[in-house]
């Protein structure tokens, strides 16, 4: 075999010419490709490599740094006997003492164009993600980062596009790939897997469902801290049927409430086939089961159509269909309904926005192509969100004390012992307030004392305070106490009026 006179070899020697697919490591830097253009072609002919991978690899890097694609020829002599060759070519030998691989030929000049540096990482043997790549991009995927985010992410990360060894095509093949890889026997088996998996690992853990057809239909479930939440706030409960964002557009209902730090909380999810009446009833039945029997006092909902559903049944039952001021009524509700609702404590909730609050969240891990083994592994960080803001809450209720700041120190104090951060903020604001009012006793006041309160310099607006000696209770024109279960600045006014030291317990709500 000829050597080009730079060294002899034996004909047991092996030759071949050289062209590989190119994996760049995620870590390697602009010194490897200043390392190879610096070599002059003498340093090109003195080098040695132990193994034909480590030939491979400097030869693809080459081509990679010059703007070509290398190929490995391992058959020299084409069908017609014609040897193969081309403009720019390298072939190593390896010596049979040593294994050795030395450069046997090296022509440098090509017959073609070489592709210019800014669209070199282009080549399609140039780009490809590695192990590093896959694994970092399936972590930001699964925290519901979206795909053109992290291309972006990564490009940042290693200085520009042109140093990420992948393209968005790489990118998207990559986790179509990864999520067919995850789904055997279709997507509603690996929920059910996933759920039987979550349940064997959660004692807690409880799911409901239906199938239909061999297909999932119907889902309803709820885990551990759901379940416990449930039972401290299930008093009052809120869900809203509107959020759609799948690649099934099912109806997604959120069963959800607030917490003792006026946080939302979630309950339970419900995925469902239909926005009938009866699927509805369906799914409050099997949460109700999985909450052990117990049924919330009170449902808020996307009131429209609940309660057009049950104004219909009435007007039909009592035939008011052509009855004006019935149907006057109807259409005025939204002026008497919140006048009617004054006095019930809903949780301190008075619509469903706080469902409108947790769909927007879900928005940054859902999208329209979500899968539903996708949205369930989703929709479990969406869980892990609140549940990490209801124990930062904990942490500074139990750990933090805050500064007294009103004057009626006494009252502040108690109220910062007793309540939760978040709502010791919206007493301190009524303890505030109870400073500036003037109280006067209503004379004649016998077992029940009643009490005129007024702002100072404003004696406009006046609320009148009712005290039940024997029964330490209070009662408020404002109905602030009745609707959120907060003592109201008024009845601090009173307290104060009176000399009291601390809240009576009949003022205090424990959730």
């Amino acid at each position: 075999m000829e050597n080009d006179g730079k060294e002899s070899y034996k004909d047991g020697d092996q030759s071949e010419d050289l062209s590989v697919e190119y994996e760049c490591s995620s870590d390697e830097s602009d010194d490897i490709v200043d390392l190879i253009t610096d070599l002059t072609i003498e340093d090109i002919w003195g080098l040695v490599f132990d193994t034909e991978s480590q030939v491979c690899e400097f030869y693809a890097k080459y081509a990679k740094c010059y703007g070509f694609v290398s190929r490995k020829d391992l058959k020299m002599v084409d069908a017609n006997g014609n040897i193969n060759t081309r403009q720019a070519r390298i072939r190593f030998i390896r010596h049979y003492r040593t294994g050795k691989w030395k450069v046997s030929v090296f022509e440098s000049e090509h017959n073609h164009p070489l592709c210019p540096p800014k669209y070199r990482h282009l080549i399609v043997v140039n780009h490809g993600l590695d192990e590093a790549d896959k694994t970092q991009a399936d972590s930001l995927r699964a925290f519901g980062v979206k795909t053109c985010h992290i291309i972006g992410y990564m490009g940042f990360q290693k200085g520009g596009y042109d140093k990420v060894d992948f393209t968005s095509k790489d990118l998207h093949n990559h986790i179509s790939k990864t999520r067919r890889g995850k789904v055997k026997d279709g997507y509603a088996f690996a929920v059910l897997a996933y759920l039987f998996s979550k349940a064997y690992s959660d004692p807690l853990f409880l799911g409901k469902f239906t199938l239909k057809d061999g297909r999932l239909d119907n889902l309803v479930w709820a885990d551990r801290e759901s379940v416990v939440d449930y039972e401290c706030f299930g008093n009052v409960l809120a869900f809203d049927t509107t959020y759609k964002k799948n690649v099934y557009n099912k109806p997604l209902v959120i069963f959800s409430e607030t917490n003792h730090h006026c946080q939302t909380t979630i309950f339970g999810c419900a995925l469902l086939s239909d926005e009938r009446s009866e699927t509805f009833k369906w799914a409050l039945k099997e949460f109700s089961e999985i909450m052990s029997g117990k049924l919330s006092r009170d449902i808020m909902t996307d009131g429209d159509r609940a309660m057009r559903e049950r104004w219909n049944k009435i007007i039909s039952k009592y035939v008011l269909a052509e009855n004006e001021w019935v149907q006057g009524i109807y259409n005025d509700r939204m002026k008497w309904a919140t006048a009617y609702l004054r006095e019930h404590f809903f949780g301190r909730i008075r619509t469903i926005s706080q469902c409108e609050g947790i769909y927007s969240l879900l928005k940054n891990y859902v999208d329209s192509k979500t899968n539903l083994l996708e949205f369930m592994h989703k929709f479990s960080e969406v869980l892990r969100h609140y549940q990490n803001n209801h124990l930062t809450a904990d942490f500074e209720t139990f750990y933090k004390f805050p500064v007294l700041t009103t004057c009626l120190e006494s009252f502040e104090k108690q109220a910062a012992e007793l309540y939760t951060r978040n709502i010791f903020k919206l007493v301190k604001d009524e303890i505030d307030a109870a400073g500036a009012l003037n109280v006067t006793e209503c004379p004649n006041s016998r077992d029940i004392i009643e009490y005129n309160t007024s702002e100072y310099f404003n004696q406009q607006w006046q609320f009148k305070v009712s005290y039940n000696k024997d029964k330490d209770l209070f009662a408020d024109e404002c109905r602030l106490f009745e609707t959120r279960r907060l003592p109201c600045s008024h009845i601090f006014g009173v307290l104060k009026h009176r000399n009291a030291k601390c809240v009576p317990t009949s003022l205090i709500l424990k959730r």
